[in-house]
């Protein structure tokens, strides 16, 4: 049985399938867009370092490199198909967010608010959320109260990214790390401990 992620897709510019190939699932419509404005952007920059074009890839064969398969691996973690170890998870997410926000020349990158919002946003903050157990995470109002400060300070450590957090799209509620709150709270104690 084929695995609906890995559906075959016809490739661009070939005939129209007979009835009986697998329709597209909405994911994979997700990761065939984001591999295509990928490989899109990477043209632009090859043309602009060289005279030599390179010959448009089918989507078959982006989504047998290293960023389709992460994606699809991502998709069935956000979908519950598979389980992967957090450190897997978290470091695809990652290189997907380097490779679509590190701008060539700068030292870091930053994600847009509202880039989680998007499909792809969401399918991410799906993974990202499955990676975790229940007891890795902590409401914000909760860990505002171990930190002894405010909700809008746990936001304001959660965008300036010094305060890691998942978000439940299915229920809108967000959780930080309790590996962070604990930190902080332990560089708390050092701080105020007489020494």
């Amino acid at each position: 049985m084929v695995h609906p992620i890995a559906a075959a897709v016809v490739p661009d510019g070939g005939p129209i399938p007979p009835p009986d190939v697998a329709p597209v699932s909405t994911v994979q419509v997700v990761i065939d867009q984001v591999l295509r404005l990928v490989d899109s952007d990477s043209d632009r920059l090859a043309t602009r370092l060289g005279p030599a074009a390179t010959a448009p890839r089918s989507l078959v064969e982006l989504r047998a490199g290293p960023l389709g398969q992460d994606l699809r691996r991502l998709a069935m973690v956000a979908e519950g198909q598979v389980r992967e170890p957090e450190e897997r998870v978290l470091a695809a997410i990652d290189a997907v967010l380097q490779l679509l926000f590190w701008p060539p020349g700068a030292d870091d990158y930053a994600v847009p608010r509202t880039f989680w919002e998007t499909d792809l946003g969401s399918l991410l903050s799906r993974a990202k959320y499955r990676a975790f157990a229940a007891s890795d995470l902590v409401g914000i109002g909760k860990a505002a109260q171990q930190l002894g400060v405010s909700r809008p300070t746990v936001y304001r450590w959660m965008d300036d990214g010094s305060l890691d957090y998942v978000r439940d799209v299915l229920t809108g509620r967000t959780f930080v790390l309790r590996r962070g709150v604990d930190q902080r709270r332990q560089v708390a104690a050092e701080l105020v401990a007489p020494g």
